[in-house]
């Protein structure tokens, strides 16, 4: 399994260095969807959608609403409600209140036709790093995407980003995007992309990374009293942060890298099989 991992890691990281030529460009019928987790009029949203327009036919479908830390969940007892929006530059979207995931689900199968060739969530206002990752909204529809059978980039950025970090991180998930396109996603594979504020000199470079195996931040929960019925009230405050192992996303945007994961769905810890299984002999 290992050297699998090992094998796909250099693959991209070929991809990845590998210079575009005329010769390998893809007709230009590329479908794109573009849908986030910050609700369908973030900045984030916006930039993306209009530099992936440079190399392919973009759709916007997102939630109407913030819906981050809303993981992979699912629409399933109510109502989802449509809304055209005109956005940033005069990109039309469309807003549904509804989960990343189920956003995705209801582009894919209702309205775009044909399907899309590549789904990009973000680029998200927080990174997705670590087992982090299995919170966010970013990486939930990325991965309903490839399980819906469409390759996917989920991209993020530090949450105390500026104007100027979020037109250049749009700048670099094109230029994944546009590897995607011409080399290919393996199947049930994803891209999750982080990129870090604008060093001083520029970016490093792209980095192709392991997932850290702790969270990109600290989580707490502040505790207060409501004015005037005294009920108990609290809410999550997040900080971004911590140190990780060299190799992994976390290491690599603390160091100027921008970090691309690939990772697959399906959990399945063949190394623990036969442990198990011994158990019910």
């Amino acid at each position: 399994m290992r050297s699998i991992r090992a094998i796909l890691a250099a693959s991209f990281t070929i991809a990845l260095l590998v210079p575009l030529t005329a010769g390998q460009r893809q007709p230009s019928t590329y479908r794109i969807l573009v849908t986030n987790d910050d609700g369908i009029r973030a900045a984030g949203l916006a930039a993306v959608a209009q530099r992936l327009q440079t190399i392919g036919e973009v759709t916007i479908v997102a939630p109407s609403e913030n819906q981050s830390g809303a993981s992979q969940s699912l629409n399933t007892r109510q109502a989802i409600f449509r809304d055209d929006v005109t956005l940033t530059g005069g990109l039309r979207g469309i807003g549904l209140t509804a989960t990343p995931a189920t956003t995705v689900q209801i582009a894919i199968k209702n309205i775009m036709a044909p399907r899309p060739d590549l789904v990009v969530a973000g680029i998200n206002d927080a990174y997705n790093m670590g087992t982090s990752t299995y919170l966010g909204g970013t990486v939930g529809a990325a991965r309903q995407a490839v399980m819906e059978g469409v390759p996917a980039i989920a991209a993020s950025m530090a949450s105390a980003a500026v104007p100027r970090d979020v037109a250049a991180a749009a700048e670099e998930v094109l230029g994944i995007a546009r590897r995607a396109k011409q080399y290919g996603l393996p199947p049930r594979t994803f891209l999750n992309v982080n990129v870090p504020p604008v060093p001083e000199g520029g970016y490093k470079g792209y980095q192709v990374t392991t997932q850290a195996l702790q969270r990109g931040g600290a989580e707490t929960f502040a505790e207060a009293k409501r004015p005037g019925t005294g009920a108990t009230i609290y809410w999550s405050v997040y900080a971004e942060g911590g140190t990780a192992s060299e190799g992994t996303d976390m290491w690599a945007v603390q160091h100027g890298f921008i970090s691309v994961t690939p990772m697959r769905v399906g959990e399945t810890d063949t190394a623990a099989i036969d442990a198990v299984r011994a158990w019910f002999k």
